[in-house]
């Protein structure tokens, strides 16, 4: 899961979070409420409608539900207008809320989550990008009559990575490794655009549908001012990592405001002698700073840039260069210009 983990944390970046305006529980540690419970496929089908087109060439998963054309034509425009809007960020930071739920592993009770971390994203276009850990507190089961609480662990080494723009340095705390991934000469540059991490640092329309099969979320609520998207990987080597992932988008700023990433083994109707998975986890984003080209002072660039240095390594921990390269994915322009979604969500 910790991969998984790790990847939704770069697509935090092209996702530029915006604001929360969905319930949270009060008294639950700000646990979100109103993101999917059940990640089965519904809807209407009409046959032959998907959102997305083959991959030539390679080797691609079926699409796991349909949809009609005027709901693929929705998913059009927001994935343009979304592209737009976020090719214009140049600058970008945010604390994050990550609640990771391990039915497995973890708490049996699908609304108790393992962890609570707090944390910072930041980034500078087009090839710099930082996600740490600050904080996590794990879930202590009831003991000698005391309730179930969430700790710290001493020393505990939090999740961190970096991209420099020549490499991407990741962080494994479980293994304590800095894994450098050297990124290929034509890559530098627009690394984090072309990664090979899902809706990494200003994604293209195209790249999205190109590896995802998209739909409106089934549990898109009747708010004006979300949308609500699934992407489900087309890819056997990114279903490897995780089963779908939720966007959740405000219209105001047309920047996600959370991402849900679930669990592979996800399956929460799992009939005997299995037993129901509801593993995954939950990316919420506040104090939000975005700066747009032209718009950002010189001071504000000296401390972005001083954010992105080599990245020292823990002591204890061994530096480990991998042998493949960041494999390359097909680019694509910014449109000069997009227009905002003004159709009502298909129903």
């Amino acid at each position: 899961m910790k991969n998984g983990i790790f990847l939704a944390a770069c697509m935090v970046f092209s996702a530029i979070a915006g604001n929360v305006s969905f319930a949270q529980a009060p008294n639950n540690f700000g646990q979100p409420l109103g993101l999917a419970q059940n990640g089965q496929p519904q809807g209407n089908p009409q046959p032959g409608m998907v959102a997305g087109q083959p991959m030539g060439g390679q080797q691609q998963l079926p699409a796991p539900f349909q949809i009609s054309q005027q709901e693929a034509q929705f998913i059009d425009q927001i994935l343009g207008f979304w592209e737009f809007r976020s090719g214009k960020v140049h600058h970008y930071e945010a604390k994050f809320k990550r609640w990771e739920y391990d039915t497995v592993f973890g708490p049996p009770n699908k609304d108790t989550f393992k962890t609570i971390s707090e944390g910072v994203i930041k980034y500078e276009k087009p090839d710099k990008g930082l996600f740490e850990v600050s904080s996590i507190q794990h879930y202590t089961p009831p003991k000698d009559g005391q309730p179930a609480q969430y700790q710290v662990r001493p020393n505990e080494v939090n999740e961190h990575w970096v991209c420099d723009g020549k490499s991407i340095f990741e962080f494994d705390v479980p293994s304590k490794q800095l894994k450098v991934w050297p990124l290929p000469p034509e890559q530098q540059g627009q690394a984090i655009t072309n990664g090979p991490l899902p809706f990494l640092f200003g994604a293209k329309k195209a790249d999205i549908l190109a590896r995802f099969w998209m739909r409106v979320s089934p549990h898109q609520t009747n708010n004006p001012n979300e949308y609500w998207l699934e992407a489900w990987p087309k890819r056997p080597e990114d279903a490897a990592e995780y089963k779908f992932i939720s966007i959740l988008i405000d219209r105001a700023e047309f920047l996600p405001f959370a991402i849900e990433v679930f669990d592979r083994n996800y399956n929460p109707d799992a009939q005997p002698p299995n037993v129901p998975n509801f593993s995954r986890t939950v990316y919420m984003f506040e104090d939000r700073k975005t700066y747009e080209e032209g718009g950002i002072t010189d001071n504000i660039k000296q401390m972005f840039s001083r954010s992105f240095y080599q990245p020292a390594l823990p002591s204890g921990w061994t530096r480990v260069v991998q042998q493949n390269q960041v494999p390359m994915q097909p680019g694509g322009q910014v449109p000069a210009n997009a227009t905002r979604p003004n159709q009502g969500i298909p129903r």
